[in-house]
This record gives C-alpha cells, structure tokens and sequence, in this order.
C-alpha cells in the first residue's frame, strides 16, 4: 500500500509538469510571430535582483517570495564583515552569540536557514549548529546576498526550512582588475587581508578571490584541561585541573571561477579554518576547552543551453567535502561529508511572456564517515565525584541517495501573478515526501504590492536521528505568509508581512543530551519594514520583528544512571527532561541612517533592540532570563582617503559600551563590548 501510495503522489506530481508544460508549448501556435517579452525582465538599474524565488533574475519587489537583497555597496557602507552582521539588520532575523560563533534564529527557528555559496549548499548534515556565519564565510569577495523568508523546498530541496539565505560572490564582470584589502580591530586583536583579481574577456570572463583572517575568539581562561586521558578510564580529579587559554583563531578561504559567455562556467571554493572557545558549566563551575577545525570545498560546473528563443536547458554538477574535526578537552572527533549533486533544469516562458515554467530532476549522494553519536551527557560525567566512567560515544558510517523530482508554474493575469509548485523527494533512508507552494501576487497598482504565499518544507535529519530510528519522520513546516507593500516613489516606502508557521514532528539535538520526542510548535508573528529618503543626502530605514510561540515542552529521554547486573549485562534506566522551546527574543528591531556628506564621506549608524531572552539547555533546574537591551554601532567611510583608489572604512560596534549578556551553552556569557575596526582598501 505505500509503495501504491508513493507512485500515485509521483504520477500526480508527474501529470501536473505534463499538463503546464502542455499547455506552454500549446500557446507557441496561437499566438502570432511577434517577439515574445518576459515577464521577468524588469528596468530600473536600482532594483535589486533576486534568484532563488523562480531561478531567474528579477526583481525582488516582484517576487513570489518575501524577500529582500543586500548588495557590495550597502555591505562597505555597513562596514559588514560577516554574515551574521548582514542578518541581523534584516527583518526577521536575530544573531545570537555563542561560545563557538553566531547562533542564527529566523522567525524564531534557529538553526533554519539554507545557506548556499553561489547555489551550493555549504552546510552539515551531520549536525545543524555547524555554519558559516561568521569569519568563514567573508563579505569581500561577494557580489550581493539574497534572502528568502519562508519555505523554499519546492526548487531548493531539503532543509529550505525556515527560508534562504544564497552568497553571490563578484566575477570578472564585476571587477576587471585588483582589488587588496587590509583590516585591523582591537577586539581579540582582531587582524586580516583580501585580494580579488578579475578579467573581463569579452564572452569570457574569470575571477579568483584570497581572504586570510585571525583573531581571539574566546579569551575566559580555562580550569578544566585534561579529562580523557587514554580512552578507557577518565583522568584522576586531582590532575584535571590547571589553567589555560585558548588560542587564536584563524580562517582562510579562496574562491576561483572561469565563465565562457553561459555555455561553461566553472567554480571552486577551498576553505579551512580554526574556532577554539572556551564552555563553561554554571552549575559545576568548570570551565573546559573545545575547539572547531572544518576544511570544506566545493567544485561547480554549470552550463546552459538555449533550445530556442523562450526555452533553455541548464545542467549543473557539483562536488563538495566538509571535514570537521571537534577537539573537546584533550580528544578529538574527525568527521567526513561527501556530496555529490547533480541537477538539469528546464524552463519555457509562453504566452507572450506572461507564463513561466520550471521543472527539473536532481541526484544527490551523500557519504558520512565517522559521524559521531554521543548517548551521554558531558558536563555530567566531568564532575570531580565521576573517577571511572567515560561518555559513551559512537562513531556511524553510513551513505544516503535522494532523487527529485520539482516544477513551478508562474502565470500573469492582468495585475495577479500567480504560482503552483510542487517537488517529488525519495530517499533511500528516510520516508519519501512532497512539498509544495502556492501563492498571489498582487499589484494593482506599480505603487502597491501584495503577496499571499503558502508553502511547506522539510529538513534533513541530524546522523543521531538517522541511525537511532529505522526510518524517521522528517520535520515539517507549513508556513502562511501575507505581505502588503506600498512604495510611492524611490524614496518612501512601507510593508508589513503576517506570518503563520506550524512545525510537526520538531525535534531538537543537544551536542551531548540527545534527541528531544517529536513534538509540534506554532510560530507566528510580524514583520514591519519602512525606509524614508528625507533628503537627497540622508536615507533612514528601520525593521521590527514580532513573534508569539505556542507549543508543548521539549522532552529529552535521558539515562540518568545504568544497572549492571550480575550476568555483565546492562540496563539504562532514562527520565524525561523538559525544557521550553527556544525562539530567541520574542522582539528585535533595527533603526539604521546613512548621511551622505559628500560623494567621498559617508556615516552610517544602527541602534538594534533585542527582547530579553532566556538561558535554555536540557539538564538546567531552572532557565534564567537574561534582560534585553540597545547596541548602537556606526561606520564611517572615506573615499580616496590618501591617493585615488585608496578607501577607508571605521566600524565601531557596541558604541556606548552597554553591558549585556547572551545566553552561552550552559551559563550566560558576555555580550561584544566596545571595539573598533579598520579596513583599508585599494584597487588596481
């Protein structure tokens, strides 16, 4: 009956791409020889270009997603460095700090968001809180970054959860010559260097990109150093305990591509880099060394082949690697991922240019080696009264196949743009599924814009949930989106976005705790954006993020204490543990200004509310609420500061030094004080 089940949800799948596609090809005859135009063909050199709603360009503000795009130029007049710094101005995201780096809410999902790297997924599965939001992934060698708010499973695949975030890096049209940079901070000493080259050919074109970065990333001196010792029995309590520092910690990466007009593209993305942090235990008062080292890569090639004036084939292959190496005390846990992809789309454009059809069929195979499984506890078991007993930790390998099967259909009706998308994912391993989306897009008139968007994703599930069930249950989440915009002119504007999302089957991993029961949560909230240019020379914007969860605890099954009986045999004895689900804070906003003073000085200056937010992990008595608060930072540029081509940007974070504090993995932790940065760059 499944296998009956799953080929009617193929051929439904299947009849729908038949039937649109029909009826693409169908219109070609009844139309007359005129030229067709596109329906995503947009003018206007200041509107932002986004990909990923329909794997096209167009404009943003036309979409059939919620979505906005940050370009180069809004990154320098930003002074953002990371990621992490971008996000967090933008509506519905909120960087939390960590220990180990910046902890990604988006709508009140952590760990939710796709990240792709020119379209290629860049994250573990083996874990979610592996990610490149901060100094592995640097904003000097990107062209723009795009951003989706919602579900986007139907074109991207698994794990377009919460929504997409994809980094569009330069290339030689971009930039044809040199570009080298420097950067100096006074926070952890903060200290690194950029190069991009690029060369415009004409119907050629290449790029290569060099970022090297250092700096301390933790500074609380450490009292616990030395626990496993040879693997069998922990290290006596009395030689546990001394003092050291972490180290710093360094990133590099590199970026290369070469284009041959759309016929040949190829790229390739190499990085390393080096996260040691300290973690402290409020409970016990230890505080112990752990450090991430990750060697990732990919290589892409792509190509597209235009059949005839409204139809063209695209063919993408990709292959990547994500080596992490965890050191926790003094062991350490290496990791391998191995993915190969393989994608070929095909798209039409019909009716005159008002419809749009994609559909397409990818391969991906993944090789885990070494995915570390921990069924115990840690700060547990680093307690001076344990003197015999280890974590238990065990290491999978294990490899897994899926095969898609994916279509949208866009189609203009006077003001109403419509869309219906449908994608086929069988796995392997776990159960098949189908997601879908669906949604209007409304203008009635070039001033007012209206979207109402419906769509459902799914994540992949971490190695713990993989191996520890015979064939789990992936997350879902189906979200409502509605979004009204008004935009006069070029210099005011206004939307409001109402979203509904509900997840079933949520499940959360702990590093060392385990897996959370499956359990369900709603999320709801809103997003208000706005931006006024009062002068020619002056340009305020601001956004507010409101989110209200209703759902039951997290529960965690876990073995408190182990019988061994006479025979050698052993019986675990387990206890829920419950702990709220965590959105973050429950409100954000940010209110930004940049003062153009002339065409070679600009001023750019955020202050950013955050709610208070509350300390949560599994094996806490209580969660304390750490309160909430006001950053200010600002950043000052100069162009052609010394020579011609010579720029200059002065960042300045947490400008009037407020003291506040995140909630750490097991204790709170301070939040980034008063620090200056420096960036100095010239061009050739």
């Amino acid at each position: 009956m499944q296998n009956i089940y799953i080929a009617l949800k193929f051929l439904f799948l299947m009849l729908y791409c038949f039937i649109t596609a029909s009826v693409s090809f169908a219109s070609e005859y009844s139309k007359d020889n005129s030229k067709e135009d596109t329906m995503l063909i947009f003018v206007g050199e200041d509107l932002q270009v986004l990909t990923l709603a329909s794997r096209r360009e167009e404009s943003a503000w036309q979409a059939p997603a919620i979505a906005n795009v940050f370009t180069k130029e809004q990154f320098l007049e930003r002074g953002s460095t990371t990621l992490s710094d971008l996000l967090d101005m933008s509506a519905g995201f909120h960087s939390s700090k960590k220990e180990w780096g910046s902890h990604i809410y988006l709508r009140g999902i952590p760990n939710s968001v796709l990240l792709l790297y020119d379209t290629v997924p860049i994250s573990l599965d083996t874990t979610k809180s592996l990610n490149f939001f901060d100094n592995e992934l640097p904003l000097s060698s990107i062209k723009r970054v795009e951003i989706i708010r919602g579900p986007g499973s139907v074109l991207w695949g698994p794990d377009a959860f919460a929504g997409i975030v994809n980094v569009v890096p330069l290339s030689g049209k971009d930039i044809d010559g040199i570009e080298a940079g420097v950067l100096f901070g006074d926070y952890g000493d903060t200290k690194g260097t950029f190069a991009n080259y690029g060369y415009d050919g004409g119907l050629w074109d290449t790029f290569l990109s060099v970022n090297a970065y250092s700096g301390e990333q933790n500074n609380k001196p450490c009292n616990l150093i030395k626990f496993w010792g040879n693997g069998d029995v922990p290290v006596s309590p009395e030689d546990r305990m001394g003092k050291i520092m972490p180290e710093d910690a360094y990133f590099l990466e590199s970026f290369g591509r070469f284009s041959y007009s759309d016929l040949f593209n190829i790229s390739l993305r190499i990085s390393n880099s080096n996260k040691p942090y300290s973690i402290e235990d409020e409970k016990s008062g230890l505080i112990w060394r752990e450090n991430r080292e990750l060697q990732s890569g990919f290589i892409k090639f792509e190509s597209k082949k235009n059949i005839d004036l409204f139809s063209a084939l695209r063919i993408m292959g990709v292959y990547s690697w994500l080596n992490p190496e965890y050191e926790i005390i003094d062991t350490k846990l290496k990791q391998k991922e191995n993915t190969s992809y393989v994608e070929i789309i095909y798209d039409r454009t019909s009716f005159s240019g008002i419809g749009l059809f994609t559909c397409g069929i990818s391969f991906r195979e993944k090789r885990i080696k070494d995915a570390p499984i921990w069924d115990s506890y840690l700060p547990d078991y680093l307690v001076k009264e344990n003197k015999s007993f280890l974590p238990t930790i065990a290491k999978e390998d294990y490899n897994t196949q899926l095969i898609s099967f994916f279509s949208q259909y866009n189609h203009k009706i006077g003001n109403f743009d419509l869309l219906l998308g449908g994608r086929y994912d069988e796995h392997d391993v776990y159960k098949d599924h189908i997601s879908f989306n669906t949604g209007i897009v409304w203008s009635p008139k070039k001033e007012w814009m209206c979207k109402i968007l419906y769509g459902s994703a799914y994540r992949t599930p971490s190695s713990k949930q993989l191996i520890e069930e015979n064939i789990p249950d992936l997350e879902k989440i189906k979200s409502l989106n509605i979004q009204m915009a008004l935009k006069p002119s070029e210099d005011i504007g206004i939307s409001a976005c109402v979203f509904l999302s509900k997840i079933e089957n949520h499940m959360i991993e702990d590093p060392y705790a385990g897996l959370s029961l499956p359990n369900e949560q709603e999320i709801n909230g809103i997003e208000i954006e706005a931006f006024v240019n009062p002068l020619k020379s002056l340009k305020l914007s601001s956004n507010i993020t409101v989110i209200k969860n209703k759902g039951e605890d997290e529960t965690y099954k876990y073995n408190d204490y182990v019988y061994i009986r006479p025979d050698g045999t052993i019986e675990k004895h387990y206890v829920d543990l419950k702990y709220p689900y965590n959105t973050g804070p429950d409100l954000f906003l940010n209110i930004t200004g940049t003062w153009y003073a002339n065409e070679r000085l600009s001023l750019f200056t955020r202050c950013n509310y955050f709610a208070s937010r509350k300390l949560i992990y599994p094996r806490a008595k209580d969660f304390p609420e750490v309160s909430g608060g006001w950053t200010v930072d600002t950043s000052l540029n100069f162009s052609n500061v010394f020579f011609s081509k010579f720029d200059l940007t002065l960042t300045i974070k947490n400008l009037f030094d407020y003291n506040y504090l995140e909630p750490g993995t097991y204790s709170t932790i301070n939040g980034e004080p008063f620090s200056a940065m420096f960036i100095l760059t010239r061009s050739w």
